[in-house]
């Protein structure tokens, strides 16, 4: 892994079929959510999100949470809670080319 790394890397929930946390980490070519946890489905314990598959992305509020959303090409889309929201946003937007809404 490159040095820059841990700064590429987010605490997140992704908010399918409930709260489930885990990570984001942001690549050169996609963005991934990992989580350990074996209640999760196999589909997202390792989800990948290549950036020339990302259709947008959206911004909200779950309650007092601060969401991103992902919206794929296929039509899929992912939510996920994330602190650092400003952070993770300004550089999905470098990685993609796209803007925010």
């Amino acid at each position: 892994m490159k040095n820059n790394a841990m700064k590429n890397y987010y605490i997140v929930s992704l908010c399918k079929n409930g709260i489930l946390g885990g990570g984001l980490v942001v690549s050169d070519d996609s963005i991934t959510y990992r989580t350990n946890k074996f209640t999760v489905p196999q589909k997202y314990r390792s989800l990948m999100m290549q950036y020339k598959n990302i259709q947008g992305l959206s911004k909200a509020w779950m309650l007092c949470f601060p969401t991103v959303t992902v919206h794929m090409d296929d039509g899929e889309s992912y939510k996920f809670i994330v602190f650092s929201r400003a952070k993770l946003i300004s550089l999905l937007e470098e990685k993609t080319g796209l803007k925010t809404v």
